[in-house]
């Protein structure tokens, strides 16, 4: 085929106004191409192409493009998009495929245009897969202009690890064996770096954008389609996803990939936006609901086919962990954006949209009845009791980072103060300063799990808490000191703040042949080869 083909169509008659992109030539080279068994490539190719105007007639020019995996289109950021409707078709192997239609969601993405990112309305992304030609037609139902459109081409490029990406192995909990019911565990999941996540992308839209936004907690699970092709294979979804990645920030505007999760029709977990995934990162997929819930997307357009079985237990994996780790049932309501939803929603239920698609829609039930008995049929574990024992949510805040293990037993943080658990140390809470310090040492640290709650000291003025292998001491004359080891052994074995030494007024520091902390009225000093302390 030339360098310079072009098709022209015959001028027609259009429903408001008509807009195509005659894109110029570009030279055809080997390595330009989407091919599999290329090497990786630096970053996605990435073009932005302007949408012509030519009256209310036009006449659409189809010519040769750079190679290009992802189509899109965007226009500057309007409140409602409704009215507007676009339609694709492109070239591969030298034959032009039928016209597609593009959807456009208007609340996918922040709250507002001004919540993150510079913010432009347009179509989801649609994956071609290897294409070398572009055709695109928007009009509009009310004959309104759209101005400043673009049509984005992206190729991701290949990498070595397309073909199976590594995914994070789920390790089962060893304390469950026991006797102790655990939290449904965090499924395997392709992570970021594996599916070749550039995250010097996320500053594409500034420096507010380079840092992950957390929401409060996890209470609910919108469940999206990506509204894609159906037909992709196992060794293109990375790439797929990295286009997404780039589309959602370059195009869009957004800080980052809007998804929490995506799944793919072979039952893989993809880890989406970037902040952590057993957090509570504020997404961009649900408008005004991104707050206190998470979005994941089973991509693929669940209006034209049935999302296959593997891929709905996956979907089921990943909301059965996340809500299971927060403590929600998969079959109640919840109160989110000043709408009663379920917890487990499809995106329609928040507005008119085809959105997650009638076949994905339908399966919802289903979902939510899977998840429930993924979690037991039951919200409990030890942590959770004593959450419920001290006031519920109102005494403890709502858990932030969901049940999660440690090396010797498991935690959860809630809003105002942590509990940890082990069969040996039972649940006990950790807040204020004392969780402060205490996080700053780490729970699997020199102190481990805490024994006790907090409570008021021997000595006039005082906090302490006790911890498997020290303990915590406060007052504010001698601040948060933490004592630990066989110096804590001695300590308490004297009579702990009640004796002689009284509290403790510096942290453990290293001197020769050994390690000292200081106390308001003596020492304690261990010898690294007596293996004793002494007290002076």
């Amino acid at each position: 085929m030339s360098k310079t083909f072009s098709a022209r169509l015959a001028l027609t008659a259009v429903t408001g106004l008509a807009l195509f992109v005659p894109l110029a030539p570009a030279p055809s080279q080997a390595t330009d191409h989407y091919t599999p068994g290329r090497q990786p490539t630096a970053d996605p190719d990435y073009v932005e192409l302007p949408l012509q105007q030519s009256g209310k007639y036009s006449i659409a020019e189809a010519q040769q493009t750079k190679p290009f995996g992802l189509v899109g289109v965007t226009w500057p950021y309007r409140t409602s998009s409704a009215q507007v409707q676009l339609k694709v078709r492109v070239q591969r192997d030298a034959q032009w495929s039928d016209w597609e239609a593009l959807p456009v969601e208007d609340d996918h993405g922040p709250a507002t245009a001004t919540t993150e990112g510079n913010e432009r309305s347009g179509t989801e992304p649609y994956w071609v897969g290897n294409a070398t030609g572009i055709q695109t037609s928007l009009t509009t139902t009310d004959g309104t202009t759209v101005t400043d459109a673009k049509v984005v081409l992206i190729n991701p490029g290949v990498r070595a690890t397309d073909a199976e990406p590594p995914t994070t192995p789920t390790a089962p909990d060893p304390i469950e064996a026991d006797g102790f019911k655990a939290p449904y565990p965090m499924p395997a999941m392709v992570s970021r770096h594996a599916w070749g996540a550039d995250e010097r992308l996320r500053a594409h839209n500034g420096k507010s954008c380079v840092k992950p936004k957390y929401t409060g907690t996890v209470q609910a699970a919108f469940v999206h389609h990506t509204a894609d092709r159906n037909d992709y294979t196992r060794t293109q979804v990375p790439a797929m996803v990295r286009s997404m990645y780039a589309y959602h920030v370059k195009s869009r505007g957004w800080c980052d990939l809007g998804y929490n999760f995506l799944v793919d029709r072979f039952g893989r977990a993809f880890e989406g936006r970037y902040g952590g995934a057993q957090f509570p990162v504020l997404g961009a997929h649900t408008g005004s609901y991104n707050a206190s819930s998470f979005g994941v997307s089973l991509i693929g357009n669940f209006d034209t086919v049935v999302p296959p079985k593997a891929m709905l237990e996956m979907t089921a994996r990943i909301i059965a962990w996340k809500l299971d780790a927060n403590y929600r049932s998969p079959l109640t309501t919840v109160v989110l954006g000043g709408s009663k939803l379920h917890t487990v929603s499809g995106h329609r239920d928040t507005k008119a949209t085809a959105c997650p698609g009638k076949n994905l829609y339908s399966k919802l039930p289903w979902l939510k009845q899977r998840v429930n008995v993924l979690m037991g049929k039951s919200v409990y574990t030890e942590i959770y009791r004593l959450a419920k024992g001290l006031g519920g949510f109102r005494v403890t805040g709502q858990p932030f980072w969901g049940e999660h293990r440690t090396k010797a037993g498991r935690a959860t943080y809630f809003g105002r103060r942590d509990i940890y658990w082990s069969p040996p140390s039972s649940a006990h809470s950790v807040m204020g300063l004392f969780r402060t310090r205490y996080r700053q040492l780490g729970p699997d640290g020199m102190m481990g799990l805490p024994t006790t709650e907090y409570r008021v000291g021997k000595v006039s003025g005082s906090m302490v808490q006790n911890f498997q292998k020290g303990g915590l001491y406060w007052s504010k004359r001698t601040g948060m000191r933490p004592v630990a080891g066989l110096i804590y052994r001695k300590y308490t074995a004297l009579g702990a703040e009640h004796s002689r030494l009284g509290l403790p007024i510096t942290d453990l520091y290293q001197v020769k042949g050994g390690l000292r902390q200081q106390f308001q009225r003596g020492k304690l000093t261990y010898h690294n080869r007596q293996h004793k302390v002494y007290i002076s």
